[in-house]
C-alpha cells in the first residue's frame, strides 16, 4: 500500500513540531504539507493530493471547522482528525464526519488509534471502489492491541456496560471503544438492530419474537442478539435487500 499523504495545521509552532515528529514515525503515512492557518490549509489540499489532514480548531481568523469544511465541497472523500484544546467542539466535529476528536495535550498512542481508524477508512473506500467488500476490516484497540476483525467474520456486536464484545466467528473481542464510532467503520451489511447491538445481517439465521423485543439468531453460534420492535420492520426490508440475487 502505498503512504497516505497527510497535511498538519496548527497555528501553535511546538504542537505542529510534536504531531510532525509522530507522525514521521509511520511508514504508512506520508506528510505532504504543514500549514499555520486555515487559509493556508485551503489552499495546501488544492494543490495537493491530500488524503487526510490532521486540523487544529481554535486558530485565528478561520479556524480549523471552517477551513476543514470549505475543503470538503471540493474535496469531498477528505478525512480529517481535530487535535485541539478545547472541547467544545467535538459535536459539531462528529456532524461533518471526523475521524476523530483528540484533546491535547497530545499522546501518541491516542494519535496512532486515530490514525489507525483512518487509515481502515480509507482502505474500505478503496475497496468499495473496486466492488470488493472481502478484504474490507474493522479496527479496534483492545488493551495495548490493536485488532483488524474481517468483516466477514463479524457476527454481532454487543454493548456491555463501559465495554463492546465482538462476536466473530474465531473469537469474542472486547473493547472500550464506542458502539457508535464501531457502527461508522461498517457497511450496509450491517445494522444498528437495538442501542446495544449491531448485527450482521448475512450471518442471520432466524428471528424469534420475545416478549417486547425479538432475538436474532445466527448459524453455528449460540449467542443472540436483541432487536427493538421499532426496528424490526427495517431489519426485515435491509434482509430482503441483501438476499437478492
Amino acid at each position: 500500500m502505498k503512504p497516505i499523504n497527510v497535511v498538519i495545521v496548527d497555528d501553535n509552532q511546538d504542537s505542529l513540531e510534536i504531531l510532525q515528529f509522530f507522525v514521521s514515525e509511520l511508514k504508512d503515512f506520508s506528510i505532504v504539507d504543514t500549514c499555520r492557518s486555515g487559509e493556508e490549509l485551503i489552499d495546501s489540499v488544492m494543490k495537493n493530493n491530500v488524503e487526510l489532514v490532521i486540523a487544529d480548531i481554535n486558530m485565528p481568523e478561520k479556524n480549523g471547522l471552517e477551513a476543514i469544511k470549505e475543503c470538503l465541497v471540493f474535496s469531498p472523500e477528505l478525512k480529517f482528525i481535530f487535535v485541539t484544546g478545547y472541547n467544545e467542539f467535538a459535536v459539531e466535529a462528529f456532524d461533518i464526519s471526523a475521524v476523530d476528536y483528540i484533546v491535547k495535550p497530545i499522546e501518541k498512542v491516542r494519535l496512532y488509534k486515530a490514525l489507525e481508524r483512518a487509515k481502515v477508512y480509507l482502505l474500505n473506500e478503496g475497496t468499495e471502489v473496486e466492488g470488493n467488500s472481502v478484504n474490507k476490516r474493522l479496527s479496534v484497540r483492545s488493551n495495548s492491541s490493536f485488532y483488524y476483525i474481517p468483516f466477514e467474520d463479524i457476527i454481532f456486536i454487543e454493548k456491555s456496560g463501559k465495554k463492546c464484545i465482538i462476536y466473530t466467528t474465531k473469537q469474542a473481542v472486547e473493547t472500550y471503544e464506542n458502539i457508535s464510532d464501531i457502527y461508522k467503520q461498517l457497511d450496509r451489511n450491517f445494522y444498528r438492530t437495538h442501542r446495544s447491538y449491531i448485527v450482521n445481517l448475512r450471518m442471520l439465521s432466524h428471528i424469534t419474537p420475545k416478549n417486547e423485543t425479538y432475538f436474532a439468531y445466527f448459524t453455528n453460534h449460540e449467542k443472540y442478539a436483541h432487536i427493538s420492535k421499532l426496528k424490526i420492520n427495517e431489519v426485515q426490508e435491509l434482509l430482503a435487500q441483501i438476499t437478492k440475487p
